[in-house]
């Protein structure tokens, strides 16, 4: 398999896991039974009070057995983190200069890192083991957050590469370092009706938001592939 060919594979691979990750998840929302952590009541899914990982639960917050929407978004998460991690895997040999390359590395370490916790979170429902579903949901989020600076610095430093790539990975890395902060230091879920929705509703945005950038990203590699071996082909 040439080196384009694998490229482009793994590309192909991480844009229809999101597409997966997004139909998985929305049908699990769907099947999920209701309740959450302020009111254990709730029927069905509360798109701004539950939490991504309460699909995740082997029992929802109503006591009700949560099988099928457990199951759906594990199989999403899982695929999401195996694709990421083919991608960052081949992310810096798309790069041409020294440099772009050294600092796309960096960027596939800590993908990479994020992929795994992905995973991590699948396989470690929140209420099964609530410190290490807790540990990956965290250590995801800031690797990812991370992964971006730095790929925003590798995009900036290849010639050629369109810029625009760069500056929409700069506008997501703020709204991702916002979720952050508020993830770290927002008030606790469980302490208020609203602090429940701060934080699920940043973590939708951030979820939806990183789906978009990295849709948005692939396209831009996939398109920066035919770029770099065309270059008469550039405008």
């Amino acid at each position: 398999m040439s080196n384009q060919l694998l490229q482009r594979s793994a590309i192909l691979f991480a844009l229809l896991s999101a597409l997966l990750f997004f139909i998985l998840s929305s049908w699990a929302m769907m099947e999920y039974p209701g309740g959450t952590i302020q009111d254990r009541a709730t029927e069905g899914y509360s798109f701004w009070n539950n939490y991504f990982s309460d699909l995740g639960r082997t029992r929802s917050w109503n006591g009700a057995p949560n099988a099928l929407s457990s199951r759906l978004f594990q199989a999403g998460l899982v695929t999401v983190g195996i694709s990421l991690g083919a991608y960052f895997l081949v992310l810096p040999a798309i790069f041409r200069t020294a440099k772009a390359r050294f600092l796309a590395a960096i960027a596939s370490m800590l993908g990479l890192m994020a992929a795994a916790s992905y995973i991590g979170i699948a396989l470690n429902p929140l209420n099964v083991n609530y410190r290490l579903h807790t540990l990956f949901v965290r250590a995801g989020f800031i690797a990812f957050l991370a992964m971006s600076l730095f790929y925003t610095l590798s995009i900036l430093n290849e010639p050629g590469y369109p810029k625009h790539y760069a500056r929409a990975f700069a506008v997501f890395s703020i709204i991702l370092g916002i979720q952050v902060v508020i993830m770290l230091f927002g008030p606790r879920s469980w302490s208020s009706p609203g602090a429940l929705l701060l934080q699920a509703s940043a973590q939708k945005v951030v979820v939806y938001a990183e789906m978009v950038c990295m849709v948005y990203q692939g396209v831009g590699a996939w398109r920066w592939i035919s770029l770099r071996d065309h270059p008469d082909r550039r405008p």
